[in-house]
């Protein structure tokens, strides 16, 4: 199945980022998400290799997009643009997850992510 052009955009510009990365590790020191999961693969910099790598997978949807992985980068990479490129790129190959699928379900139904209906 080919993906829609704006996703193939999406996927070249997502890795043009990336490939800038030096794999220094300074962004991990400030990832919320690192602290919490202890995973290298959580990591902005584990991510970058995975998406350098071509490989477009659900732990993008990891990141918060706090951007505190940018504020240490001595190359200056805006991690969180390639991240959020990468979610298109999934999007765009119909790579939805029932996490997903629910929390726009919740959107649409009742206004938040949650679920929850106000009084």
């Amino acid at each position: 199945m080919k993906m829609p052009v704006e996703a193939e955009n999406a996927k070249q510009e997502a890795r043009e980022i990336v490939e800038r990365c030096i794999k220094c590790g300074m962004c991990n020191s400030l990832c919320p998400v690192l602290k919490v999961m202890r995973e290298e693969q959580c990591s902005p910099r584990g991510k970058a290799i995975i998406l350098d790598k071509g490989f477009f997978e659900k732990n993008v949807y990891d990141c918060t997009l706090c951007k505190n992985c940018e504020s240490l980068c001595p190359k200056e990479i805006k991690l969180s643009d390639a991240f959020i490129k990468a979610r298109q790129v999934l999007v765009g190959q119909k790579k939805e997850f029932p996490e997903n699928k629910e929390m726009i379900k919740n959107l649409e139904k009742t206004g938040n992510i949650y679920g929850i209906k106000e009084e």
